[in-house]
């Protein structure tokens, strides 16, 4: 793992391919729960908000025709008509639930990187800190919007930068919501392009996913299917892109694991070096075979002097028993040539 310390952040170094390889080994043995998971987070953001459109929505060309733009609806009524009513139940319905959705889903995927028990319904646990959950969304909504009124690029970097406030809140509940803005800002410090070219590499995988919703919109569109229906089928389109969002999901997590230091750069160990083992050496004028068995030595050599034979005494100790355990077996030899003397000690 590369990763640079810079003053009181972490920059990563690491490219876009490892980062997705950490995902992916993440969700090893954990990929049905994650799918389910996020069908689940897409059917309660989506669904809902359709029902309610349909129920108690207004039409926009009905807005159009009691405005006074009576010629316009009699010329494009059937335009209008065709049209998705909207009702504003569905942004009070969007603007609750989806901070708690996203709280609920950050502690899924946190504690499923982190080879934790998790479960589907765990998405759901957002809602146990639903004030500070609805605060941080209203909060980081609110400065993306703000900036994006400058540009759609300073927008776009906002979001970046308020990016781990959800992870952060996840992580340390007791935090307030500007103390999770103001630490995902310090975080992101020299890592907001590495998060954008993270995120563009998932661009090949989602326009992928995306050929077979397109397929079936047009099949509806075709077939001039009523406006809720085709609602419906829109939003259960998206499904096929789900695969594209676990995966993602997964790595911008391991993203925020090595922000938050969690995950550190790995070293190869220092090599060991060899420990000398001490051993006795025989004399170079010695020639002798060595058996060792447990305790017990065993020496048989023969010594060529020039001038006088060395007559070794012979051991009286029982073979199998060195009299003392661990006795080491010492010799000395003249390098003269002269008299060698070679004893046992016991």
């Amino acid at each position: 793992m590369q990763q640079n310390v810079t003053g009181p952040n972490i920059v990563i170094t690491e490219s876009s391919s490892n980062l997705r390889a950490l995902g992916r080994n993440a969700l090893i043995g954990k990929w049905k729960t994650a799918l389910i998971a996020v069908v689940i987070y897409e059917l309660c953001i989506g669904v809902p908000p359709i029902i309610l459109n349909e129920l108690f929505g207004v039409n926009i060309g009905e807005v159009y025709y009691s405005a006074g733009y009576g010629s316009m609806y009699s010329d494009y009524g059937y335009a209008y008509q065709d049209m998705t009513s909207y009702s504003s139940l569905s942004g009070i319905y969007l603007l609750l639930v989806t901070g708690s959705l996203t709280l609920g889903l950050t502690l899924f995927f946190l504690a499923m990187f982190r080879r934790q028990k998790v479960e589907v319904t765990d998405i759901f646990l957002g809602f146990e800190k639903f004030g500070k959950a609805l605060g941080l969304f209203l909060f980081s909504s609110l400065f993306i919007f703000l900036w994006s009124l400058l540009f759609i690029i300073p927008g776009i970097i906002a979001s970046i930068r308020y990016s781990q406030a959800f992870y952060i809140l996840a992580d340390d509940p007791g935090k307030g919501i500007r103390q999770c803005m103001n630490e995902s800002k310090r975080m992101m410090k020299g890592n907001c392009g590495k998060y954008f070219c993270l995120g563009l590499s998932f661009i090949g995988w989602i326009l992928l996913s995306m050929v077979p919703a397109v397929i079936i919109d047009m099949i509806v569109t075709a077939v001039y299917a009523p406006p809720l229906v085709s609602s419906l089928i829109s939003m259960l389109t998206t499904l096929f892109v789900v695969p594209v969002l676990v995966y993602s999901y997964s790595t911008f997590t391991g993203f925020y694991e090595i922000l938050a230091g969690h995950l550190i750069k790995e070293t190869e160990p220092a090599p060991v070096e060899p420990q000398l083992t001490q051993t006795t050496a025989a004399p170079s004028d010695v020639s002798g075979d060595t058996t060792t068995t447990g305790n017990d030595v065993k020496e048989t050599a023969e010594t060529d002097v020039t001038e006088t034979d060395v007559t070794k005494t012979p051991d009286t100790t029982p073979e199998g028993d060195t009299g003392i355990e661990g006795t080491p077996v010492t010799g000395n030899a003249d390098e003269n040539g002269g008299t060698g003397d070679s004893r046992q000690d016991v």
